[in-house]
């Protein structure tokens, strides 16, 4: 199963609330539709791939998929699933390269705060796309609405996964998916609540709506 619920980590949380949220999360959904995309880019390197081999440890004996933002020889050297890379990173060469690193099969997604960043994705041969920012959220500009995932939805067609990213909860969730996104990414919705497990439930809910999961 391709990861639904994509579970973006933000250095404001401790790393014991980050692995609560995952291991929460993890038992309200199917095994595989959970993915965990370690972002954080204020530690230090030896801090960093400390945290990625605990979270690579939790994700594996929970089922849940293992993402590395931004650098393919960690998420190798931690058997992560896969690697997103930004935006500029969106050329054929370096995802081939984050492929190499780290193996044929490994798993690349591509950030889209553009419709051409889509179009870039689609011709690098990338896995995934996190559209975003869909609704507001401080600092991340202005929210490009529910029609930025309809139109990553046809220019990928089939052949990349539409996330949406940015401002997403359980009441936003199900407009995203009918929007045409395959899957929703999320910081807060599992990290700043007390019971990540009811969320994780609500988004099944919607995603098996439409037979998501």
């Amino acid at each position: 199963m391709s990861p639904r619920v994509v579970l973006v980590t933000d250095p404001a949380y401790a790393d014991d609330v980050i692995v609560c949220a995952v291991e929460a999360a993890a038992s309200a959904l199917p095994v595989g539709a959970l993915a965990v995309q370690l972002r954080d880019k204020k530690r230090d390197p030896s801090s960093l791939r400390a945290f990625a081999m605990r979270l690579r440890a939790v994700t594996h004996n929970v089922g849940v998929h293992f993402v590395v933002n931004g650098d393919a020889h960690l998420a190798r050297d931690v058997a992560a699933d896969g690697v997103h890379l930004g935006v500029v990173a969106a050329q054929r060469t370096t995802v081939a390269e984050a492929r190499a690193i780290m193996g044929a099969g490994a798993f690349v997604s591509l950030a889209a705060h553009t419709d051409e960043a889509v179009v870039k994705a689609l011709e690098a041969y990338a896995d995934a796309v996190l559209v975003s920012p869909i609704f507001a959220v401080h600092g991340k500009g202005p929210p490009r609405g529910l029609a930025a995932i309809a139109r990553a939805r046809t220019l990928a067609s089939g052949d990349l996964l539409v996330y949406a990213l940015g401002g997403i909860g359980t009441e936003s969730a199900r407009a995203c998916v009918d929007a045409g996104a395959d899957g929703i990414a999320v910081i807060r919705a599992l990290l700043a609540v007390p019971d990540p497990a009811s969320v994780a439930r609500a988004f099944r809910e919607i995603l098996a709506a439409k037979s998501l999961v």
